[in-house]
C-alpha cells in the first residue's frame, strides 16, 4: 500500500506553482494597467501643442512614453512567465532587472507628473502663458494619468520586491514549501 504524499513531494509542488502563478497574474495585471495609464498620459500630453511649449509637459510626454515602451516589454515578459512558468532571463537576473527598472521608471514617472502638476496648477495664469482652457484641461488629465501610471508601477515594484526578497531568502522566486525552515 502506498503511503500518502508528504510535504515537499509532488502534491505540494503544485500548490507552490499555483501561488506563484497568482502573483505572476497580479504582476501582469499591474503591468497592463501601468501600460494603459502611461500610454494615455503620453497621448494626452502630446495632443495639444500649446502645453508642449512648456518644458514640464515635454518631460511628462517623454517620461510616460518611455514608461509605456518599458511596460510593453514587461507585459510580454509577465505573460510569458504566467503561460510558461519560467522567466525569460535567468531567475536572479530577471528578478533584479524587474525590481530595479520598476523602481527607476516609477520614480521617473512620478518626477514628471509632479513637475507637470506644478505647471498645470499655473495653467492659463499670466499674460505670457496664453494657453486655452481646453489645453489646460488636457494637461490636467495627462498629469492625473501620469500619477496613476506611477501608482501601478509602484505596486508592481512592491510585488517584484517581495519576489526578490523571497528569492534571496529561499533561493527561488516560488514560495517555500511547507518543509522549508524559512
Amino acid at each position: 500500500m502506498a503511503s500518502p504524499l508528504r510535504n515537499g513531494d509532488q502534491a505540494a509542488a503544485g500548490g507552490r506553482r499555483k501561488e506563484s502563478r497568482r502573483l505572476g497574474t497580479l504582476l501582469l495585471v499591474l503591468r497592463v494597467a501601468a501600460l494603459c495609464f502611461s500610454l494615455a498620459a503620453a497621448v494626452f500630453a502630446a495632443t495639444d501643442g500649446a502645453v508642449l511649449r512648456l518644458a514640464p509637459f515635454r518631460f511628462l510626454l517623454a517620461a510616460n512614453a518611455i514608461v509605456a515602451v518599458y511596460s510593453v516589454f514587461e507585459v510580454a515578459a509577465a505573460a510569458w512567465e504566467v503561460a510558461k512558468g519560467a522567466t525569460l532571463l535567468p531567475e536572479a537576473l530577471q528578478l533584479w532587472f524587474d525590481f530595479g527598472h520598476d523602481q527607476g521608471f516609477g520614480y521617473m514617472a512620478l518626477a514628471a507628473a509632479a513637475a507637470a502638476a506644478r505647471e498645470a496648477a499655473l495653467c492659463g495664469g499670466g499674460q505670457e502663458r496664453n494657453i486655452s482652457s481646453t489645453a489646460c484641461l488636457q494637461g490636467d488629465i495627462a498629469v492625473g494619468l501620469g500619477f496613476a501610471a506611477f501608482a501601478f508601477l509602484a505596486l508592481a515594484a512592491l510585488a517584484t520586491g517581495f519576489r526578490l526578497v523571497r528569492f534571496l531568502a529561499t533561493g527561488s522566486r516560488l514560495p517555500a514549501g511547507a518543509s522549508s525552515p524559512y
